[in-house]
């Protein structure tokens, strides 16, 4: 078997925004311009639902008030089901990263039906970007929580991170080993003596150590300061509730290895802790595989 070839995350080159007319768009529309300034993207808005023309020079006119009427900015107007439709488009214009805006809890039934935005994170094969409170006045992305699990992914998660904080001028980046409880359980599974599982443990800890410490090594980190803080708990869960203590401005997660399902939100996933009660702004980095 071949190994499968995968495009990195970033640059942002292509910015997908998903718009609906709800109180938030003018919000969602200034975040995209400063998305548009930071990252010197094109911008393709994508609204789902019928056309009509009181809307559509509503919608023409907002995008020009924000300056977001670049030469290589596209409007798609599209009728059908909102997550396949902005799917479906991303895909056909290569997006690198889709922008939704997100409330910060969903009910108990829409967590279990899935709200538009919660579909599309939990199945977009680019990196998606939950806005939790977009904001008309302009403000600054300070303070990055990154997962810094052992996986494959976390590089590319990590590359990315300091990625956005060059371009948005971050002061900080707090990468977060989780030490899976499942592992650990694993570990005093084996009927050890209490010292040779202090040992086994310590052997775990020291090599995802070594490992986040390659990372680093091997990525340009600049002038950013980047911390790294190790926490016991449930994966998805204690990052999460670390970015809320924090009070910081992004939560950056891998990607799902497999699509989720109903199961993953009765027996979580790691990201699904984060999506149920949002503790920030959140990004799902996504490697994706070249087609």
């Amino acid at each position: 078997m071949t190994q499968v070839e995968r495009k990195l995350p970033f640059p942002f080159k292509k910015i997908a925004v998903a718009i609906a007319f709800s109180p938030r768009l003018e919000a969602i529309l200034a975040e995209s311009k400063r998305l548009q300034d930071i990252f010197n993207s094109q911008m393709i808005f994508i609204h789902v639902g019928e056309k009509n023309l009181q809307q559509e020079q509503y919608l023409k006119h907002l995008i020009h008030r924000f300056g977001l009427e670049h030469s290589g900015n596209l409007l798609l107007w599209e009728e059908g089901d909102p997550v396949e439709i902005i799917l479906e488009k991303c895909k056909e214009h290569d997006i690198d990263l889709i922008v939704a805006g997100a409330m910060e809890k969903e009910s108990l039934l829409k967590y279990f039906i899935g709200s538009i935005a919660r579909k599309i994170c939990r199945r977009a094969k680019c990196s998606v970007l939950m806005l939790r409170e977009p904001s008309i006045l302009s403000k600054k992305v300070l303070k990055i929580v990154v997962e810094g699990s052992d996986h494959p992914k976390t590089v590319h998660t990590i590359e990315t991170a300091l990625y956005i904080a060059k371009m948005a001028g971050s002061l900080d980046i707090n990468i977060v080993q989780e030490s899976d409880v499942s592992k650990m359980a694993l570990i005093r599974s084996e009927n050890l003596g209490d010292t040779e599982t202090e040992k086994q443990r310590e052997k775990v800890f020291k090599e995802e150590n070594e490992k986040l410490e390659d990372i680093l090594k091997c990525t340009d980190c600049g002038n950013i300061k980047v911390n790294i803080e190790r926490m016991d708990g449930k994966p998805g869960y204690v990052i999460s509730s670390y970015a809320r203590e924090q009070k910081a401005d992004l939560l950056m997660l891998n990607s799902p290895d497999t699509k989720l399902n109903f199961l993953d939100r009765v027996f979580p996933h790691d990201i699904e802790y984060a999506l149920a009660n949002l503790p920030c702004d959140l990004m799902i980095v996504h490697s994706r595989v070249e087609e």
